[in-house]
């Protein structure tokens, strides 16, 4: 294959992310303000497997047909700085996790082709677009670090990939809405239209919570810390928030019908300290009188972004899972620990 020395070739100042509201099949979720671009975006992954199902039969050796293909799974994960915006409002409402996780939206990658050019004024006549159809939150990953800034990953499984160039219509930028009516006769057949990028475009510092203004408490029913340690000297920590999901198809429908969330879910936290103190004395001391006294924790994390706006997420019934202690020549005397929970049980505080 000849190779194309003059390509302009992507990088990452070359693409924008957007995302469309709910549900994706959907004119309305898919035009103007119902678009919202997604800041603080660090890095997209896409992936997708096609999956086939292999014929054989009797008195033949080899396969009689291997070209019947399922739809794919489309996984498509986004990182970016935590600001609490709107791909944390995917999962969570004010108060706690939404009612209604069996809603899908459409993502749009625009790829620019000009290096060094902010995409806050770009012209989006002509340029292509990556979209990403009926996509369903599958996960949320959030983790710090000491010195760190909150980075969350958001994974989502969805139905279809499409390239394309806009079309400009007065100061209106039209395409193919990659989204496929799943709940009906299973086409693509919607449009996206998107107004001037500048219309759509921040990346405001203010929206990031630095790493000394983040505070993490663990507590339990009838004491402030953990077995045989106290948590004052946290290094780093993650939340894992998984939701399950069952793919439902039904006869005569190539695509699923719904990736419907199914319950209860299970979260985990788990964080590492470095160990100054040994608990000596009292139910901590001991991991036999410890596990009888099985207690309950609640988790807060919470902080202030530059803004000085507030944010928590509290989790209360946590349960105590595992702790690793362990030190070597050169290094600290670390802790790691790990917490479960039904992730029903997390209240946000968006101040």
């Amino acid at each position: 294959m000849p190779i194309n020395i003059n390509r302009p070739i992507i990088t990452y100042e070359n693409i924008a992310l957007l995302q469309s509201s709910t549900p994706a099949y959907g004119a309305e979720s898919n035009s103007g303000n119902n678009i919202s671009f997604l800041p603080l975006v660090q890095g997209v992954d896409f992936s997708f497997d096609i999956q086939r199902t292999d014929v054989a039969a009797l008195g033949t050796k080899g396969f009689v047909n291997q070209s019947i293909k399922n739809a794919p799974d489309v996984n498509l994960t986004v990182n970016a700085i935590e600001n609490f915006g709107d791909l944390f409002s995917s999962m969570f409402s004010e108060g706690g996790v939404k009612d209604n996780l069996d809603l899908d939206r459409n993502f749009y990658a625009v790829i620019g082709d000009q290096r060094g050019v902010d995409f806050s004024g770009i012209n989006l006549s002509g340029k292509t677009v990556i979209g990403f159809g009926n996509c369903f939150l599958d996960s949320i990953s959030m983790s710090q670090s000491v010195n760190g800034i909150i980075n969350s990953a958001y994974s989502f499984m969805g139905s279809n990939i499409q390239a394309q160039e806009l079309v400009q219509n007065n100061n209106i930028f039209s395409g193919h809405s990659p989204a496929i009516n799943l709940t009906g006769n299973q086409l693509q057949s919607g449009t996206v239209q998107f107004s001037e990028m500048s219309d759509y475009y921040s990346n405001s510092i203010n929206d990031i919570v630095p790493y000394y203004s983040t505070n993490v408490l663990i507590s339990g029913n009838s004491s402030v810390g953990n077995f045989l340690i106290e948590s004052d000297c946290i290094q780093d920590f993650s939340l894992d928030l998984p939701i399950n999901r069952k793919t439902i198809y039904g006869i005569g429908k190539k695509y699923p019908i719904i990736r419907k969330a199914t319950y209860p879910n299970k979260g985990s936290f788990k964080f590492s300290n470095k160990v100054s103190t040994f608990e000596v004395s009292g139910v901590r001391a001991n991991l036999k009188n410890f596990l009888n006294l099985d207690e309950s924790y609640n988790l807060i994390i919470s902080g202030q972004n530059y803004e000085k706006t507030d944010f928590s997420i509290e989790i209360s019934g946590a349960t105590f899972k595992s702790q690793n202690i362990s030190s070597s020549v050169g290094q600290e005397l670390s802790s790691d620990l790990s917490f479960d929970f039904d992730i029903n049980k997390i209240r946000t505080v968006l101040a």
